[in-house]
């Protein structure tokens, strides 16, 4: 007989034991293939959703509050190549036809066909009969609508200037439009175009370009620039050069305008103030360049005459003001002169209105000696130096002036009226420009104008040198690679295969387990078998060769079974997370998706650890004596003389390892505490496990138990089979360890939600708006100005954020965050509230500088510091203490921003928070706040926020208990944690069977023995006592030691108030266990003790 037919036929002899081992590794595969199956599917679901978002595009330029031509698309194209969609895109909010539903912070896209050129190629607006809107499917099923039926949709009603620019009016900031919903939109049109890396559906309204652009009062122009089909290897830089290149002034919003009458050219911005870095080279255009700047202000006051509401212009040379004025001079127009009684020399006092944060508005006062007095004609009498203020300059009568700041038209005269018809906003007085900038200067520019004296060929001449020596990226003109870095937010997102593989470890720890023991218990029941192979002159190789190929043939079917029980397993997995466990992904559908090399890595890796098992359980089988396998004694090897010396050696060692631990971390806090807490329940856990070992050899020795005791002898009966018995102990042991400690780390986030060191920081209500909110919710004014005058609001506390999008870095984001949204807070609001709980600081942190106070510094190389909570940093962004990400301003200039702490877990996890002031300082452009944390008392939460939400609604406010927030982030964690103990509970369930088959093979392998009890005058009962106390100690030891080294390991989370141990389900799984483990005792001892036991002494 050849060795392979051997093999086959003993295989198929056996068929009872090696079905159950093939049973066993098709379990332990199939958990492998499985989780690395989940991994494949969400990388798979990544990849989609990113082709889905992004169709073809490549690189995209997004200026924020900036707006460029259209036509800048085409002068691309032509320059590049490939695809150029200009896109308009606005923040809103829509609701049904009769506003029972309503959705606030929806993105509205204007786009045309060169958008959907870059998609699947389905355009939903071919056919559309009149103007229409296009829902995407995540709107349309949140709104209930389909095509046919009429939405209302409301937009922001844009400005050229952000609405901080002093003298820009809060007035009408929404426009609304009933339309028809043309289409509802599916990914085949490009529904979930985003260029934000998110899994989640984005809530997109499509409106044809050029109408949206009409609506918005910015015909032709577009914030939006796509580029698709370019070759694999063109960068960014390449984008931006050809942008250097084909770009005009005008897209950065920059007009050069002939005044004939002053025969002069001037630059002029769009957004009124002229940014410096814009005005520092438009300067050195031409030598004659002048700057001029010019504002509003309150008053002109002389003693008791004063002359209200004027404008003033600084200006930095010309025939306006003399030469070799100072600073504190001025130069008034007649009519002024007139109208206060003023000669040279008097002085006089400019009152005026400055922006503070949150749109409050500070009156300051100057003086000023007049030098000159001029008629009010030629330089002079200049209207054109007026900016184009909104609700000034588009006005025809003063007393419907918006400036945007406090006018009492009760102090405006009629010669005042009178002045405005005849002259409209020429200055009455003129000051030098370093005094003007000295007062009016703010974050967006310092001049209102640059002026040229007039020659022919001026204008293209300081065209051209604009376009040359400015950088477009100054107004926002760079690319970004979007799907580059699309792609490494996919690829760099949490890889499910190894979180599933670690969710599973115990379980296919467990399966192995059982494959070793159930092979090993073949193997000794062969014995016999083995020994007449010996016997007749087989080398000890050869057998122990031909046993792990029968082992290898029934862990190879194993295996390929296993890899098939994958695929549901993993089907079972996504099935979980798509319903009980869908707090894990935030909602998200994964779809299947199982590679080749998946499977053929599952498979391989299940028969690998197989035959590892296999090998190590055959290791010494066969080395007995060939007499002592025949006779079927295979005790000997397992009954070692060993004291046990390793085993209490390891205890030792590991007691010291775990005291040292918690003895370094003592006084610790956060994070490295709980770490350090965990380790040392892992080091007493092995150390008991070693001690078990040693008392097992010491029972085996004798030990001083009595023989003549039932304890005594089910205790000396444990240790016969120290392997085995260890097998079970450890099994428990684990199990236990990591059900109580997982278990006892859940979070509640209901639990003391009202103090300052919980996740939601104290505050009762979490807010969103679409637009933002410009002024101070805390004081009486602000609320006037916002138009919340409610007294249920007269005490309104708020803390709030201005808001950078961009990536989402909270867990329930997918992909791995490149640049997170960042917050910009006033530190102070948070230092005096003592709001929130710190996990870790920076060790570059100065004693004196703890908590949001670092938010305040800055360091030499201009990084900026900044603060996130724990799962942020570590788990949405990947990155540690002290470890830098780069942003790029709103003109394009890199800069970093350092992670110097990190909150325990948050209400505000997601984003980075910087220092509102150095937010400013790169963001200049952001309106107001869009994130509110609001103070309220539980009784009155639901009436502020019903009042709050209806007070805001034209800004789309969306407030949320923060507890319901905090609770959606903690259900990611705690859905882990519950998947953990799920398949940690399948684990033990494994374990109880392998206890059951232990104690079942024991007890029939000893039924001669059993059988002698019973001749010599054991009951029954007393025989089954006997088998309760030598296993049920096994199972109560391995739970003892399981949960002695978890409640050290969870010490850290019993204390903190944010977590709350389920000691209700924690009892019941201890309990659920020990029953178990009774129950299989029970049902072996009754099996074994089955029929008539004393014939089975005739086969001893």
């Amino acid at each position: 007989m050849s060795f392979w037919r051997l093999i086959a036929r003993s295989a198929w002899f056996h068929w009872r034991t090696n079905t159950a081992v093939l049973l066993a590794v098709a379990v332990a595969t199939g958990v492998l293939t499985g989780a690395l199956a989940v991994g494949d599917s969400v990388r798979f679901t990544l990849r989609k959703t990113l082709e889905a978002r992004l169709g073809k595009v490549e690189f995209a330029v997004t200026p924020h509050g900036r707006y460029f031509r259209t036509d800048l698309a085409g002068d691309l194209k032509s320059s590049l190549g490939g695809e150029v969609a200009p896109v308009l895109q606005v923040p809103g909010m829509i609701g049904n036809h009769d506003g029972s539903r309503r959705i606030n912070r929806v993105q509205v896209l204007g786009v045309d066909d060169r958008f959907y050129a870059m998609g699947p190629g389905k355009n939903p607006f071919v056919g559309a009969v009149g103007v229409g809107v296009v829902l995407s499917q995540a709107v349309a099923d949140r709104l209930a609508a389909a095509a046919g039926d009429e939405v209302l949709l409301r937009i922001e009603k844009t400005t050229t200037m952000p609405r901080d620019v002093p003298l820009v009016s809060d007035d009408d900031r929404t426009i609304g439009f009933r339309l028809k919903v043309h289409a509802v939109a599916d990914e085949l049109a490009f529904a979930r175009f985003d260029l934000a890396a998110n899994q989640a559906a984005p809530l997109n309204v499509f409106v044809p370009l050029d109408w949206l652009a009409e609506r918005i009062e910015q015909p032709g122009r577009a914030n939006m620039l796509l580029v698709a089909g370019l070759a694999s290897d063109v960068l960014p830089e390449e984008l931006n050069a050809a942008v250097r290149r084909i770009w005009r002034p005008t897209d950065a919003g920059v007009e050069l305008i002939r005044r004939e009458t002053q025969n002069a050219l001037e630059l002029r911005s769009r957004r009124v103030f002229i940014e410096d870095s814009l005005s520092e080279e438009a300067m050195k255009a031409d030598a004659g360049a002048v700057g001029i700047l010019t504002y509003f202000v309150n008053e002109i006051r002389l003693g008791e005459n004063a002359t209200p509401y004027s404008m003033v212009a600084a200006v930095g040379a010309g025939n306006w003001i003399p030469a070799g004025m100072r600073d504190d001079e001025i130069v008034v127009n007649q009519w002024l002169a007139e109208d206060l009684g003023a000669q040279v020399g008097d002085s006089v006092d400019l009152t005026y209105f400055v922006m503070g944060p949150r749109r409050k508005l500070n009156e300051e006062r100057g003086r000023f000696k007049i030098v000159r007095i001029v008629p009010l004609e030629g330089a002079a009498r200049d209207s054109t130096l007026m900016p184009d203020f909104p609700g000034l300059a588009d006005v025809d009568n003063c007393r419907d002036w918006k400036p945007g700041v406090p006018v009492d038209l009760d102090k405006i005269r009629p010669k005042d009226e009178r002045y405005w018809d005849d002259y409209r906003g020429t200055p009455k007085a003129f000051i030098t420009l370093e005094a003007g900038r000295a007062r009016w200067r703010n974050p967006y520019g310092s001049l209102t104008a640059i002026r040229y004296p007039w020659r022919e060929g001026l204008d293209r001449q300081v065209a051209q040198y604009l376009t040359s020596h400015l950088d477009p990226a100054a107004a926002g003109l760079f690319f970004q690679a979007v799907r580059e870095s699309g792609l490494q937010a996919s690829r760099g997102g949490t890889d499910f295969g190894q979180l599933f593989l670690g969710l599973s470890m115990f379980l296919i720890g467990s399966a192995i387990i059982l494959i070793g023991l159930l092979f090993v218990f073949g193997v000794e029941s062969r014995s016999p078998q083995i020994g007449m192979l010996l016997a007749v002159g087989w080398p000890a190789r050869r057998v122990k060769r031909l046993l792990l190929a029968e082992g290898g043939l029934v862990a190879t079917c194993g295996a390929i079974l296993g890899v098939v029980a994958g695929l549901f397993y993993a089907w079972l997995m996504l099935y979980g997370l798509a319903t009980f466990w869908s707090g894990a992904i935030g909602g998200a559908a994964i779809r299947f998706h199982a590679t080749k090399s998946t499977l053929l890595l599952g498979g391989v890796g299940g028969l690998g650890v197989a035959l590892l098992a296999i090998w190590i359980t055959l290791r010494k089988h066969v080395t007995l004596p060939a007499r002592q396998l025949m006779a079927g004694v295979v005790e000997g090897y397992a009954a070692s003389r060993s004291r046990g010396r390793g085993g209490i050696w390891l205890s030792v060692v590991s007691f010291i390892g775990a005291a040292i631990l918690l003895t370094l971390v003592r006084g610790g806090q956060g994070q490295a505490m709980a770490g350090a807490f965990f380790g040392a329940g892992a080091l007493l856990l092995l150390g008991t496990l070693g001690l078990g070992h040693g008392l097992l050899c010491l029972a085996a020795g004798g030990g001083g138990w009595s023989l003549v005791s039932l304890q005594g002898l089910g205790i000396r009966n444990a240790a016969r089979r120290r392997g085995r018995s260890l097998s079970i102990i450890g099994l428990l042991a684990c199990g236990v360890f990591m059900v109580v400690a997982v278990g006892a780390n859940r979070r509640d986030p209901l639990r003391q939600p009202q103090s300052r060191q919980s996740g939601t920081g104290g505050f009762a209500l979490y807010g969103e708006s679409s637009l933002g909110i410009l002024y101070d919710l805390n004081t009486e004014a602000g609320r006037k100005e916002l138009g919340l005058t409610d007294p249920e609001l007269a005490d309104l506390k708020a803390v709030p954020l201005r808001v950078h999008e961009g990536d989402d870095a909270s867990c329930l984001n997918l992909n791995r965050a490149q640049r997170p949204r960042l917050l910009g807070v006033s530190p102070d609001d948070f230092i005096q509230r003592g709001a929130f709980k710190f996990a870790a600081f920076s060790e570059e942190a100065a004693p004196h500088d703890v908590g949001w106070s670092l938010l305040d510094g800055e360091s030499r190389d201009g990084v900026i510091p900044a603060i996130g909570d724990y799962p942020t940093v570590v788990w949405g962004l990947g990155k540690k203490l002290g470890d830098e990400i780069e942003y790029q301003d709103e003109q394009g200039k890199p800069f970093h921003v350092r992670i110097v702490a990190m909150l325990d877990s948050s209400i505000l996890q997601g984003s980075l928070l910087i220092s509102e002031r150095q937010f400013v300082r790169k963001f200049p452009s952001v309106d107001g706040y869009q994130v509110l944390l609001v103070d309220a008392t539980s009784d009155k939460m639901e009436a502020i926020s019903q009042k709050l939400s209806l007070g805001l609604t034209d800004l789309g406010l969306v407030l949320t208990p923060t507890w319901e927030r905090l609770a959606a982030f903690g259900a990611v964690e705690n859905t882990y944690l519950s998947i953990f103990t799920a398949l940690g509970g399948l684990g033990l369930i494994l374990g109880s069977v392998g206890l059951g088959l232990v104690v079942l093979r024991n007890m029939l392998e000893r039924r001669g023995e059993l059988a002698m009890l019973r001749a010599i005058g054991f009951e029954r009962a007393s025989i089954l006592r006997l088998v309760f106390y030598e296993h049920w100690g096994l199972m109560l030891g391995g739970v003892v030691c399981g949960v002695v080294a978890a409640v050290v390991a969870v010490i850290p989370a019993l204390r903190s108030p944010a977590r709350q141990a389920p000691y209700g389900f924690l009892a019941t799984t201890l309990a659920a266990i020990v029953l178990s483990g009774a129950l299989w005792v029970w049902l072996a001892g009754k099996l074994a003790l089955q029929g008539r036991l004393l014939d089975a002494l005739r086969h001893e």
